[in-house]
């Protein structure tokens, strides 16, 4: 296992299972928060809106190739988290403070009007 997939296996409510395109996926509550090939290319699966702020910011490029790959899992994560909580489903995380991770995470404050507004447009 590598740092990436360590990291995130440790989440509350991941689980790691294979990706039907190769590598493995990360998944919470059966929603896709990335997935990974070989041991540093990621996809993550965001929004239109978060992926443009997060290219605008110079946090990840559109292609494969991701600096800060456990920082963009983790904010995919936490985006999941929210929606799920926002539809009335409680993944195993309810200890998890949303803005206190997004503040550890440095997100900008674009970034975190974006998800203050998750749910209600997306």
């Amino acid at each position: 296992m590598n740092t990436i997939e360590s990291t995130v296996s440790d989440w509350s409510g991941i689980e790691i299972e294979p990706h039907d395109r190769g590598g493995n996926e990360f998944t919470l509550d059966g929603r896709e928060i990335g997935h990974i090939h070989g041991d540093r290319l990621v996809d993550i699966p965001f929004t239109k809106r978060i992926r443009d702020v997060l290219i605008e910011e110079e946090r990840a490029e559109k292609h494969h190739v991701v600096p800060g790959a456990i920082w963009l899992l983790r904010l995919s994560y936490l985006h999941h988290l929210i929606v799920l909580r926002k539809q009335g489903q409680t993944p195993d995380s309810d200890a998890i403070d949303v803005d206190a991770e997004l503040s550890e995470l440095a997100v900008s404050e674009t970034l975190w009007e974006v998800f203050s507004g998750v749910g209600t447009s997306e």
